[in-house]
């Protein structure tokens, strides 16, 4: 059976992360600046009466940072200790594969973020997922 993921780009390339953490993908949205905050996060959102932590992947993966477009979105994760956004350059479409036929990345993520790669229909897509990180983060904010 395949597992559901959500694919997204970010600078040039394509991306799944695991759709079961994620609540939903919102336009983006400038969030409101944290003084001290981690480096990676942008700041924080109200959304419907729940603060949003705002992190950026580019940031996050030593990416170059690259201004936000109306394609923009920020894909919310639920954690156990409250929600955080990360924000890409679009969200593109769900795409099912399975988890076993992820090849291993071919050097470990010091933040744990990246899980490998799979080709999937001529495609490479480099699997991510946020869900680790996010929960850190909810923490200390």
């Amino acid at each position: 059976m395949n597992d559901q993921w959500v694919s997204f780009s970010l600078a040039g390339e394509k991306y799944a992360h695991p759709v079961a953490s994620i609540k939903e993908v919102l336009r983006y949205q400038e969030p409101s600046p944290v003084p001290g905050a981690p480096s990676d996060v942008d700041g924080i959102l109200n959304i419907r009466g729940e603060v949003l932590t705002v992190i950026s992947a580019r940031k996050l993966m030593d990416l170059p940072d690259d201004p936000q477009t109306e394609d923009s979105r920020i894909i919310s994760i639920e954690t156990d200790d409250g929600l955080c956004g990360i924000v890409v350059d679009n969200v593109e479409a769900i795409v099912g594969f399975e988890q076993a036929n992820i090849d291993p990345p071919p050097n470990l993520d010091s933040k744990g973020v990246i899980q490998g790669t799979i080709h999937r229909e001529g495609e490479l897509f480099i699997v991510a997922n946020f869900l680790p990180h996010c929960e850190g983060v909810a923490r200390q904010m």
